[in-house]
Order: structure tokens, then sequence, then C-alpha cells
């Protein structure tokens, strides 16, 4: 019974002993300085000591030795190495004479990824993973890693290999040399009494220990090179011989299932089963794509996929150029038969451009001629991304097909594309068909050819070439305008001193300077029949009250828009045109913007100074209040103000924010807009949803991080991007990490005399301080 009582007296003790232990932990510790964090970490302070806090406020160091990819930290501390990982726990106790990191990070394979750390202890060599686990204890003379998969350990003097999420040995260390084979993939090149084999990850042997040398052929991993006696072969995946080793040199293609080969110096082709396809008569043979560029002596010729010479070796150059227009290079991509490539630049010839003493021509994929002709140059081309061969002689130009044909005679000095320091040529306003016409020039002057007929049907005697419309074009030649129809019938011609403006498909503006001194300018339609003429017009193609029209229609000149042409000059600033010349008034307004979809910006005269402004309909309705003393565009928005105060609506008129904001400014590049009122701020979306109410000194946003920075009545808090704070606004001062990519966390907060850290979910770090960290510190 005594015995009892003392063992429940011990348990009591011992508990009370555990809960004091419990409670003292989670007080502060009091640090002389604490320091921002910069990425994984932030200086601090601590018994006069200057050292490092993780960003997980888990753990102190000494020093930081390295940060690899995945943010695992080799550092030291009391004069010992450990390793700490992202989530701040330690896989590597501070008790080592040295910790390395073993890391990489493929962006294109992740199966290539791997990451631990090798330990030393008195001279031997260990290795953990990332969650602390040991992998191997300190007993090797050496580790490092091996594949993405195990690690290789050294021993009495020979290798072998560990698995690294198990630890298992999976090879005992019996091998000279065991490396990372780069002939196949996930396998190991070991050498045994001077020989090298292959051996797979988990030790099984691929091919014995036999042989010289392997050699990569090719990134598929169907075959590869090998040497023995001092002769080249192939094997299969599997180690099965293909070719015997009996040629100086052996290289895959132009197929998988083709090698050319090399014996005193002359190549010949074989297949997988080592029947000759073209004997050894070759100087060189290179991958072009899924050919082979082949040559004797510096002639050069093409042998296909096939194993069949298409190209005789007689040709000076030859370049391979594949169905979209661009050069096929050395080392392409091999292919298997079969096999097709989506890749975007195609491997697979379409023709060939071969060149001898006398220039240069075509053929087609399988060598046969294109054109007659010899060119001294032919030049892929590529026009609207559809691609042409320019094909030159006697310094002229002309185009061909990348079937051959010829498209535009050798006779034009070039092609254009935009500007020349004589000339320019502009098809914004041309729409789809734009792909099919070609401004080709003479000399400094332009003309234009529709390249699906091959006919020229703008001379080539112009300066200006300008797309108006789908339909028509605007020729100029000093100060000689001309319109032109998409046929290149000149529809109005050579008037000097005056000026057309297509503002239709079948509509023209026609503005003529007079000797008199006068200007006349009125409307016609395509047969030139006049529609409405004025004096007092005074047009200009750039001239047009666009608040409504979007942006990706405002660099268009004017045209009619909703079947209304407005007329600027007129003694009435709200005078429209319909498409048959007839006037539209609107007589209640002072002023109406140009339409668009059916509105317009109108104004009221409220004083001879004074213009309120609102949004009106075809039908001469209001549709949003003539009210505001301005109305200015914000992206696809808009901010009308009334007195000192801003509102926004849409460009139809539906009203997004009262009238009440003192300032309304867009957060670039975001869907946020700041508000103000009685200097204070807030955020609203695009669609005048609250996001902050305004009642913020100050807000940033951090467009990386999605987060907002505030500050209200001196205090500094962060909120996310649907307004909720997920940091409250008590900090008297607040530095975020200011290294670590888009996470702006920890904190260092300041909090009366206090400074800490806290996380992203606001929980504090077990560290305070009366100060902060400053440059002389």
């Amino acid at each position: 019974m005594n015995v009892a009582k003392q063992m429940r007296k011990r348990y009591l003790l011992a508990g009370l002993l555990l809960n004091s232990i419990s409670l003292h932990a989670q007080e502060p510790v009091v640090a002389g300085y604490l320091g921002r964090f910069d990425g994984q970490f932030a200086p601090v302070l601590i018994n006069q000591q200057k050292q490092w806090l993780h960003i997980s406020g888990a753990v102190l160091v000494d020093k930081t030795e390295n940060i690899g990819y995945y943010n695992t930290i080799v550092a030291v501390k009391h004069n010992a190495y450990g390793a700490v990982s992202n989530a701040g726990k330690i896989i590597a106790p501070f008790k080592y004479d040295e910790v390395i990191l073993a890391d990489e990070q493929d962006d294109h394979d992740s199966s290539k990824n791997y990451c631990f750390v090798i330990t030393r202890l008195n001279g031997k060599y260990g290795a953990a993973d990332t969650l602390g686990n040991v992998i191997c204890p300190p007993l090797y003379s050496e580790v490092s890693a091996l594949t993405p998969h195990v690690l290789k350990m050294k021993k009495d003097g020979r290798w072998g290999w560990i698995d690294i999420k198990t630890g298992k040995v999976l090879q005992e260390p019996i091998y000279e040399e065991a490396d990372k084979s780069y002939v196949r993939d996930n396998t190991i090149q070991i050498k045994k009494a001077g020989k090298v084999g292959l051996a797979a990850e988990d030790g099984a042997i691929i091919v014995p220990a036999e042989y010289e040398s392997f050699d990569y052929l090719s990134g598929s991993n169907i075959y590869m090179g090998f040497t023995t006696n001092g002769k080249a072969g192939v094997m299969d995946k599997s180690g099965g011989i293909v070719i015997p080793a009996i040629y100086d040199k052996c290289a895959v293609g132009p197929t998988e299932e083709l090698f050319a080969v090399t014996k005193n110096n002359k190549t010949g082709f074989v297949d997988k089963h080592g029947k000759t396809l073209l004997p050894f008569q070759y100087s060189a043979a290179t991958r072009t794509g899924n050919v082979m560029k082949v040559s004797m002596g510096n002639k050069y010729g093409v042998v296909n996929a096939e194993g069949k010479e298409i190209i005789p070796p007689r040709y000076n150059d030859i370049i391979a150029i594949n169905a979209k227009g661009q050069e096929t290079y050395d080392g392409g991509i091999i292919m298997a038969p079969g096999q097709t490539i989506t890749d975007e630049r195609s491997p697979i010839p379409a023709v060939f451009l071969v060149s001898d003493d006398t220039g240069t021509s075509l053929t087609d994929a399988n060598g046969k001629p294109l054109t007659a002709q010899v060119y001294s140059r032919i030049t892929p081309f590529s026009w609207q991304n559809t691609p042409w061969l320019a094909v030159e002689q006697n310094g002229k130009t002309g185009l061909l097909g990348m079937d051959g044909k010829t498209i535009l005679p050798v006779a034009y000095d070039g092609f254009v594309n935009g500007y020349g320091s004589g000339f320019s040529y502009l098809d914004d306003n041309a729409g789809e068909s734009k792909k099919n016409y070609l401004p080709v020039s003479k000399g400094e002057r332009i003309g234009l050819v529709d390249i699906t007929t091959g006919k020229e049907i703008i001379p080539t005697r112009y300066e200006w070439i300008q797309w108006q419309n789908s339909r028509i074009l605007l020729l100029r030649n000093g100060d000689t305008s001309s319109l032109a129809d998409i046929s290149g019938k000149i529809i109005r011609g050579g008037k000097r001193y005056g000026f057309f403006t297509a503002v239709d498909t079948n509509r023209i503006v026609e503005t003529q300077y007079n000797d008199d001194g006068t200007t006349t300018t009125q409307l016609t339609d395509l047969a030139g029949n006049t529609l409405y003429s004025s004096q007092r017009w005074e047009f200009k193609e750039d001239q047009a009250s666009r608040l409504l029209v979007p942006e990706s229609e405002k660099r268009s000149s004017a045209k009619f828009n909703d079947g209304l042409l407005k007329v600027w000059g007129s003694a009435r600033n709200n005078v429209f045109l319909d498409p048959n010349g007839k006037e539209v008034v609107f007589d209640e307004y002072s002023f109406v913007g140009d339409f668009w979809n059916g509105l317009a910006l109108a104004g009221i005269d409220s004083t001879p100074q004074h213009t309120l402004y609102g949004i009106i309909n075809r039908k001469k309705e209001i549709v949003y209040p003539i009210t505001a003393n301005d109305i200015l565009e914000m992206g696809n928005l808009l901010v009308v103000k009334k007195g000192e105060l801003k509102g926004l609506i849409t460009k139809e008129g539906k009203v997004l924010l009262p009238t009440e904001y003192e300032d309304i400014d867009d957060i670039y590049d975001t869907p946020f807009l700041k508000v103000s009122r009685d200097n204070k701020y807030g955020v609203t979306d695009a669609l005048g949803r609250i996001i902050l109410p305004v009642e913020f000194d100050d807000i940033s946003y951090r467009k990386d991080e999605k987060l907002f920075q505030v500050t209200r009545t001196g205090k500094y808090g962060i909120a996310d991007a649907s307004g909720k704070m997920i940091i409250p606004a008590i900090y008297d001062n607040m530095d975020t990490n200011q290294g670590y990519g888009k996470n702006i966390f920890p904190l260092l907060v300041q909090e009366g005399k206090w400074y800490f850290y806290i996380d992203a979910q606001g929980k504090a770090f077990p560290y305070k301080s009366l100060k902060k960290k400053g440059y002389e510190d």
C-alpha cells in the first residue's frame, strides 16, 4: 500500500514537472534584436550571439552553408553540420563534420528529380532523405548521387548502390566504377576488370562487363552503340546484339530501323538485320530530319528513310525545308516507320533546295525535280503564316509555292512587310482576306498581287497602300490620292490635293480643296453619286468621339457605326448622316458622340460654359442620366464625375459604383479598383462589388501573392483577394519576407513595444524583442 502511494506520488510529481516544462516552453525567448526574413532565414540576436531563424520558426542555426532546389538547407550549429528540410524539420542532426546537398530539379521531366543529403562523420560517409530517415549510416569512404532513384557508395575501393527511398542495398560494392548510363534510361554503367557493362537499378545485369564502351545513338533508347576490340556495333535496349562489332563507327539514322556504318573512312547503310542497303561509298552522313545528308568529297546528296539514295551526291549544298517553310537542321528527330510527328518544327522535309555551280533548284521529298529553272537563290518566305519560296535571278525576285509552281514571275525587287524607306503598306483593316494579298516592290514604289491567282491587282507605282476596309484600298503618291476596290479597279482616281476615306464598304467621303480656298466635303457611293455635300463639313479620318467604342476598334478610321456617320464642323454639333446621305439630327442635345452598339455619349448645355453628359440610344432615349460634369474612360469602363465625386458605369450605362467617391483608380493589370472617400480607401472588383470597405488609411496590392497590405488608424494588416482579413490591422509596424518568391510570410511585426514574427495564420513564433535589427547590427 505504501509502495502504491509512493508510485502515485511519483506519477503526480512527474505530471506536474511535465506541465511545468510545457508551460515554460511556451514562453517566448527574448532576443537582443529580430531582423526581417529574407527568404529562408531571418537574423536574430540571442544571448549576445547572432543566429539565423528558419522560416518555420522551429530551428536556429549559427550559419547557413547551402540551400537547394527544394529549400533543403545545410547549416552549421555549435561548429557542427546538419540539414533542415523546407518544413523546418532537422533531417540531419547537427553533429557531422560535413553535410552535402544532393538534389536535382528537371523542369521538363519530374521523374528525374531527387533530393537527399550526404553526411560525413569521422571520415566516413552516409546519407539521409528529406524526411530525416537514414538512408545509410556513415560507413562508406564515398557516397554520391547515381540516378534519381539510387545513390552509390564506395567501400574498400569498390562501388555499389542503395535505394534512396527505402535504404535497401541493391548492389553490394563490388565494381571498380558505377556511373549513370546515358545510352539507356534508369541504367547504371558498371566496370569490372577494366571492362564495362550495364545494370538495372535493382542490380540485375543487362549487359555483362565485357565491353570497352557504350555509345549514345538517339533519344528513343531503342538502340545503343557498343565497342569491343576497337570495333563498333549496335545493341537493342535489352542488350541483344543487332549489328555486330565489325565497324569503325555506327550511327542510327535516317530512322530507328536503319544505321549508317563506317569502315575505312567510308560510310554505308545497313538495316537492323545487318543487311547492306547502300555500300561503303560516302565520305560522311549526317541526319537532316528523317533523311540523311550524305557526301562524296565536297558534293552532297540525300538518302531517304528507306535507305535509298534519292538525290545523288553531286551538289555543292542541299537544304531540307519542311511543310511549314522551316529549314530542317542536322540532327533532327529520328522516326521509326509509321511514327507521326506533331512537333511545331516538323523534321520531315517537304522539299529540298539543291545547289550546284549553275545555281539552286527545287526537288520534292523524293528527290524529283520540281523546277526546270535554276535560280541564283531560293529562300523560304512566310506571309501571313503561310509558307512560300522566294526565288532570285539576275537581281529580281519571284515567288513559288511549296509545290514548285510559279506564283509570281521573277520580276520584282522584293516583297514588302510593313514599311520601307520610300513606301508603306498597311493592312490592319483588311480583314481575313489580307493573307491572300502580297505587297511587291520595284525601286521605291510598291504594288499588290493576289497570290491565290498570281495576278497583279495594283501596279508597282505607289508610295502608300492602305486597306481602309476589307473591300477598298487607299493609294497615294505624293499629294495625289486614289481609291481602288479589291479587284484593283480604280474607283476614285488621281485627285490632287484631295482625299478619300471609305467609311463603309460602299460609301466614300471625298474632300476637295478648291482653288478659291474653300473645301468641299461630300458623301458618295461607289458609282460616284453624291449623296451629301457641305462646305462646312470638317471631315478627318481620325476625327471621332469614341468613348463607347471598344479598344480594339479605336485604331480604325472614322466610319458608319450603327448606320450613322457624325458630321463635324456643322453649325450644330449633333448632326449625323445615314447611309443614304440623309441628316439625322439630335435636336434635344448640344453634343452627341459616335454611336456604338446603339449608344452614344450625349451632352446638354446647362449654361453656355457648362455641359452635362450622359448616354443615349439610337432612339434618342436616355440610357444614363445626363447629369455628369465629365465622363472618362478607364479600360472598358467609364468613370462619371458629378462635382468633386466620382462613380463607375459600364459603357452600356449600367451603374457599378454610385457617384460618392473622391477617386476611383484601377489597380494595374488586376481586376480590382481602388476607391477613396474622406481620405479613406477601399477596394472593389470590376463589377462594383465591395472587396474592402472604405475605411483604410492606405491599401496596396501584391499581385504575385494575391494579397492586400492595408493600414487602418496607423495599424498594419493583410487581407486576401476576397477581402478577408487574414492578419488583422492591429500592428504598429510590419515587414514582409523580402526574398521568398510569392510568399511574404513570416512577417516581422511590432505590437506595442515588442517585435515578433507571425506566420500566414497569424500564429506568433516563440521569439520577441524590444529592438528591430538595424543596418549597423
